[in-house]
């Protein structure tokens, strides 16, 4: 995904895991993908990987993935986490009071209350998120 973001071109390679060639049994023994190699060191952790693209993959030439407001990541991902538990909530009501509470305000996000439709998944629900981000 990172890649693509990027703009960079570049091949996918599917693999059977359980007849894996030779050559990839060698390449990270004991480890499941995502890796990569790079100037024939193996990266397996995402962590490490994500971070090794960027700083490889800077602008110019390549786009800058990593948010301009740090707080923007953290809200992000406070939204996801609120939206999961809301499509796996089998009580409906739970949800209207959860979003009747108050949420904190938050540096570098402005304030705001978007729907947002979750009828594209399939799910014809609908989420109230109260951040936007900047």
């Amino acid at each position: 995904m990172i890649l693509w973001l990027k703009g960079v071109v570049f091949s996918v390679t599917t693999v059977d895991l359980k007849r894996k060639p030779a050559d990839l049994q060698n390449l990270a023994p004991g480890t499941h993908p995502p890796f990569i190699t790079f100037n024939n060191e193996v990266k397996t952790d995402v962590n490490k990987i994500e971070e090794f693209l960027e700083e490889v993959l800077c602008p110019p030439k390549y786009l800058k993935l990593s948010p301009k407001h740090p707080e923007s990541n953290t809200a992000g991902m406070d939204i996801f986490a609120k939206f999961s538990a809301y499509i796996k909530n089998s009580r409906p009501e739970a949800n209207e009071a959860e979003g009747e509470r108050e949420e904190p305000e938050r540096p570098g996000l402005a304030h705001s209350s978007s729907v947002f439709s979750s009828s594209c998944l399939g799910l014809g629900t609908t989420f109230l998120s109260n951040w936007l981000f900047l």
